[in-house]
């Protein structure tokens, strides 16, 4: 009798062990999170981006009436080349507009004195005509101021001729002249508009051509922070979140921002690709977050945005 109950014990224990191996492990309980900020590494930029200002002609410098770092108004001159041969030209030129002017003054005057005499003599012809219809003149006399008042006319017509091509004449000059003026404001570099000259490397009596910017401009225009986010999260960015701008790898803000720009695709990695640790073939989105107020932050300098995502229920 114990030792059927003994085996009856192992019977239940075994059947007990098999039961609880054949029963299937719960599966794991899935949590999606969703993320509620994107940090990204940007530059800061001016919103108008900036510009190299080059020259229009190659020539010498003269002069430099600004330097890194200097505010200038629109229209400001800020490099001057040499241009004493443009200047002796336009001295020259507006000489010939001169001597032509005054050549069609002269003309102008000879054509009014030129219309005096021909109203005398149209009124002496008409008086001899009426005395000769009276009998009371010769027809050679008549015939003698008939003469002489067209030939009036002829030296009228004659003058204003020569008025038209003196007053060609001056306008070609004057075209010269403008031209030359043009040649001598092209050896004079202005600003643009308002904004800061970020570098000035040239020297007075150096050399500059065409092919190579003088100087970088940043026009006034709030500051933006360009940035780069990565394909995984692109859609979730949308124009107005909010953003913190610190300095790149720790908690200190700079200043606060909005998204105002998304670019419509997707791009290679370009604003610090020279990064060469960086091995990663992702595609970015590029993102313009405004700052807001007066953050010191220098143009170029690279931070970290802090992006805020809207948060679902």
């Amino acid at each position: 009798m114990k030792q059927l109950f003994a085996i009856l014990l192992v019977l239940i224990g075994f059947s007990a062990c098999k039961t609880k191996e054949d029963k299937p492990a719960a599966e794991p309980v899935k949590t999606i999170v969703e993320p509620v900020r994107i940090i990204a590494i940007g530059r800061v930029e001016p919103e108008v981006k900036i510009t190299a200002i080059g020259s229009e002609v190659n020539g010498v410098v003269k002069k430099i009436y600004a330097f890194a770092g200097d505010s200038v108004r629109k229209g400001q001159l800020l490099v001057e080349f040499g241009h004493d041969y443009e200047d002796a030209k336009l001295v020259q030129t507006n000489s010939k507009v001169a001597t032509q002017n005054a050549e069609i003054q002269n003309i102008q005057a000879q054509i009014t004195s030129a219309k005096i005499k021909s109203e005398n003599l149209k009124t002496k012809y008409e008086r001899l005509q009426k005395i000769f219809e009276q009998g009371a003149e010769t027809k050679q006399n008549v015939d003698n101021a008939k003469a002489d008042y067209d030939q009036a006319a002829k030296d009228i017509d004659r003058l204003n001729a020569a008025l038209q091509s003196a007053q060609s004449k001056l306008n070609e000059i004057s075209a010269d002249a403008k031209v030359t003026a043009i040649d001598v404001e092209r050896r004079k570099v202005k600003a643009p508009s308002d904004g800061v000259v970020l570098n000035m490397d040239l020297t007075e009596g150096s050399a500059a051509t065409t092919e190579k910017p003088l100087f970088d401009f940043a026009p006034n225009s709030a500051l933006t922070v360009l940035c780069e986010v990565d394909e995984l999260w692109v859609n979730k960015l949308k124009l107005g979140q909010k953003a913190v701008i610190r300095t790149q790898g720790t908690d200190d803000k700079l200043g606060d921002g909005e998204v105002v720009y998304l670019s419509p695709y997707l791009k290679k990695k370009s604003l610090f690709s020279d990064d060469t640790s960086n091995m990663e073939d992702r595609r970015v989105r590029e993102v313009r977050i405004r700052l807001t107020g007066n953050a010191p932050l220098l143009i170029n300098s690279r931070v970290e945005a802090v992006i805020e995502l809207e948060k679902k229920n």
